[in-house]
């Protein structure tokens, strides 16, 4: 996140940790990164950030990628995942319908 000037950095550096982290790879390279928490009020829904470096834009956000994704949301225990920044559009592609806070999509979910 700090090679990457990641606007939300002071929010997300104290609380990693405590965070689902996805590594993203192209070949030897790092694209970016998928991390969900799980939300304090509701332990079975995620919420999900990504930071994807500027070369992988456009084209980071594969049906592998995201199946992966929320099929291991599912077996952990998430009945869904929620969206709240810039990558909400991404999740209603993929079949997630708006909320007042964002984008959600309930689980279990593959995107055909």
């Amino acid at each position: 996140m700090r090679d990457s000037d990641y606007p939300f950095l002071d929010w997300h550096e104290p609380i990693i940790d405590y965070a689902f982290v996805f590594t993203c790879e192209a070949g030897d390279k790092v694209a970016g990164f998928i991390w969900c928490y799980v939300l304090a009020e509701d332990d079975t829904a995620w919420t999900v950030h990504a930071l994807v470096r500027p070369e992988y834009q456009k084209r980071f956000f594969s049906r592998r990628l995201v199946n992966a994704m929320l099929a291991t949301a599912w077996v952990s225990g998430i009945d869904r995942v929620i969206v709240e920044d810039s990558h909400t559009e991404m999740l209603m592609r993929v079949g997630g319908c708006e909320t007042d806070d964002g984008a959600e999509l309930k689980l279990p979910h593959k995107w055909g």
